[in-house]
């Protein structure tokens, strides 16, 4: 398994770096406990570790740093590491060993950093599953690259989606509550517009996970069914208030198909645009709204 190197851009998680990530290893281990203490100095490559279970002990910076099931530590180039097993519970772990143009950029999203070189996974057994694949998947076949290199993207994936909840749940509430409130101004402003979550995460100077966690605590919704939802209520106005055609109502509030602007109207009122027009429905359409406390318009 050796001699695979699989490549791959990684421009969609940092689309204002060029940066690509070259996979050299991938291994997994079940420690003996009494296995001779790991030293890792001045390697070409990253090692990335995931420890499936036991226990074990990482020395970085001069620290030592207890680890069991669910920590991630990542072994950055010219450094100094020693790593071992607990003699009475010894870990098992699988590690892919990478090179990489910036490791910094990369991993300091996933909360990894030549200082604080451990994180610990929440959602540690869907984990599991992945770095399963991508083992399984490491060899010397060509399609086998490509499943190894686009499992791997996903456990980047996870490991930012892992360190924006933990940022979030050291955040202060008043700041979360600033940064929602700008979130949802910038929506209800701007929701006549052709809008993605990536398009509000970038305007809004925050990344499109912690952007989601956000939103489930202090909204209960994402930021697309925000979206929608707004727009259906801007539309029960101009339903209420003007006889434009429906086709002209859902492209004034940003929805260009007309069949997907009655499916999310009718998902929202439990009634198609037509049928609320015709009953005349007296409410009003921001209510819910008002029951959040987050009525900025």
């Amino acid at each position: 398994m050796e001699n695979c190197v699989l490549g791959f851009e990684v421009g969609d998680l940092f689309p204002r770096k060029n940066i690509a990530i070259k996979i050299h290893k991938v291994g997994q281990e079940h420690c003996e406990p009494k296995k001779k203490h790991e030293l890792r100095r001045w390697d070409s490559y990253n090692s990335l570790h995931f420890v499936l279970f036991g226990h074990g002990t990482l020395i970085a910076n001069g620290k030592k740093i207890p680890l069991s099931k669910g920590d991630v530590f990542l072994l950055f180039t010219n450094e100094q590491y020693e790593y071992y097993p607990d003699p009475a519970d010894p870990w098992s772990y699988i590690w892919v060993d990478f090179y990489a143009t910036d490791t910094k950029a990369i991993f300091e999203r996933c909360g990894l950093s030549i200082e604080n070189p451990v994180v610990h996974m929440a959602d540690f057994s869907k984990t599991v599953d992945l770095l399963n694949e991508i083992y399984e998947s490491y060899d010397a076949s060509e399609m086998q690259q490509i499943s190894c290199s686009a499992y791997f993207m996903l456990l980047l994936k996870k490991l930012i989606r892992n360190n924006a909840r933990l940022s979030y749940l050291t955040e202060p509430t008043s700041i979360k509550d600033r940064r929602v409130r700008e979130i949802l101004i910038y929506i209800n402003n701007n929701y006549r517009m052709e809008l993605s979550v990536q398009q509000i995460a970038v305007e809004n100077h925050i990344s499109v996970s912690r952007m989601m966690v956000l939103f489930s605590e202090m909204v209960g919704m994402s930021p697309i069914s925000y979206l929608n939802r707004y727009r259906v209520s801007a539309a029960c106005e101009l339903l209420r208030s003007t006889n434009a055609t429906i086709a002209e109502i859902s492209n004034e509030v940003g929805v260009k198909d007309q069949l997907y602007f009655s499916r999310m109207f009718k998902k929202w009122k439990g009634v198609s645009p037509r049928e609320y027009r015709v009953k005349g429905v007296d409410e009003n359409p921001y209510a819910w709204l008002e029951e959040k406390h987050i009525d900025y318009r």
